[in-house]
């Protein structure tokens, strides 16, 4: 055990003994040869060499250093009530504890061992603080691209992040991009593909390649983040306009088990959703959500005054192509189908699987001509795609009916007459069903229902 107060008492008491001692003898036998030493002269010796003794200690000591340690021992107990958790703003309160000591004083050393290890401990509170937002950010119920978008935003905030890309790998091998924030292009390439054999974090420094931002902010250095876990397989490519730093580097790493997992719930969540409108099959809006929202569009339609054109879709001979090729092969047939019509329309307008092989599209701000113009270009694109299952070529053909909605029909009553809208334009499907197939048929008030 250490008493440095007992040991300088000690210390200064033997000094002052041995200088109280010998400095007569020293007077005497260099200064004053041959006059004898007086007792009184031992005496007074002594007791001016215990004086300075005690100055020394109580003014030096006690002074300067006990100044010294008093200051240390208050950055202790602020730091003891940090990590108490007992004060608030005690990141801030940690990142002003220092030390200033100029480096020829011999307290420098410790000084500087005392301000390493308070910037240690702010670093480490700092992460502590970051791995908690953003577990609170990674906890949220959301999309993958929502949460991306929200990582992305954290990530610019507290790192200067000036543009992120995510990808995702499903079970056969697929890559899907789940968000491309302010980088110009994000295509799938032979340079993402090859992010996903990373490891650990990798660090690629670009001074002397162009990388294109939105915002035209010049990237010097790229950070690719490989996720993994046991149900998902994800890259982030982080890019700033300086060079990473060890303490981000560190972040990173620390909580990449927690992306895995927060990317894992976020895509579980997006398949829940997609669940409940969606159809498994064909990934188009399921017939119970389809119907909503095409009384959202009526509603929208009137209020803005806009023309609709609701459409009725059916493949032709459908129950042909099952019995010859089989039911996996109508699955392939009803999926590309549908990419190829999602492809001819906007995202205003409304695609919905109606029924087994029939397909719902509704046209916004568009007239009959538009409509027609759209359901033909549709319907070539099926008949002049190349269908080909297992080897076998398919000749998949659609018929289409149409009924663009007069604006005195759209009225306050339009959302309650939406079942009347469908029920004229598969009118119109079943005049180009026996028409001859593979047409479109605009609906006209000579249409009769099932009776051409």
């Amino acid at each position: 055990m250490v008493n440095i107060k007992k040991k300088l008492i000690r210390d200064i008491a033997i000094m002052s003994i041995i200088s109280g001692i010998a400095a007569p003898i020293v007077i005497h036998r260099f200064f004053l040869q041959g006059h004898p030493i007086d007792p009184l002269e031992f005496a007074t010796s002594l007791i001016s060499n215990f004086i300075l003794g005690w100055f020394i200690y109580y003014v030096i000591v006690r002074g300067n250093l006990k100044e010294y340690f008093d200051n240390v021992t208050d950055i202790f107990r602020k730091i003891r009530r940090v990590l108490e958790g007992s004060k608030a703003h005690s990141l801030e309160e940690i990142k002003q504890l220092k030390i200033e000591v100029e480096e020829d004083d011999f307290i420098y050393d410790v000084s500087k061992e005392i301000n390493h290890f308070i910037e240690n401990l702010y670093m480490s509170e700092l992460l502590d603080n970051y791995q908690r937002e953003v577990g609170k950010l990674f906890a949220t119920l959301a999309t993958p691209e929502v949460l991306a978008r929200s990582f992305y935003n954290f990530l610019m905030e507290k790192f200067g992040i000036v543009a992120m890309a995510a990808y995702m790998k499903d079970s056969e091998g697929q890559i899907s991009k789940i968000a491309c924030l302010n980088f110009k292009e994000c295509n799938i390439t032979d340079f993402i593909e090859s992010c996903f054999s990373f490891k650990d974090l990798k660090l690629m420094n670009v001074s002397g390649v162009k990388i294109d931002l939105l915002n035209e902010t010049k990237v010097e250095e790229l950070l690719i983040v490989p996720l993994r876990s046991i149900d998902v397989k994800a890259v982030l490519i982080l890019a700033k306009p300086c060079k990473f730093s060890g303490f981000e580097l560190k972040f990173l790493r620390r909580i990449r088990d927690l992306m895995s997992l927060g990317l894992t719930n976020a895509r579980n969540y997006k398949r829940l959703q997609e669940e409940s409108y969606l159809d498994p099959l064909t990934k188009l809006y399921n017939r119970r959500f389809g119907m909503k929202r095409f009384q959202e569009l009526l509603s929208l339609a009137e209020r803005e005054s806009k023309p609709l054109v609701v459409g009725m879709m059916d493949i032709d001979d459908f129950k042909k192509i099952n019995d010859t090729y089989g039911h996996l092969a109508g699955d392939y047939v009803l999926r590309t189908l549908s990419l190829i019509v999602k492809k001819n329309v906007r995202d205003i307008d409304l695609v919905v699987r109606y029924g087994g092989e029939e397909i719902l599209v509704v046209l916004f701000n568009a007239d009959k001509n538009e409509g027609i113009n759209v359901f033909e270009r549709i319907r070539r694109s099926i008949e002049n795609h190349r269908f080909e299952f297992e080897g076998n070529p398919i000749k998949v053909t659609v018929s289409i009916g149409c009924y663009p909605v007069p604006p005195e029909e759209l009225t306050e009553n339009a959302r309650e007459r939406y079942k009347n809208f469908i029920e004229k334009a598969d009118e119109a499907l079943y005049r180009a069903k026996k028409t001859g197939k593979n047409r479109v048929i605009c609906y006209t008030t000579e249409t009769t229902k099932r009776n051409i």
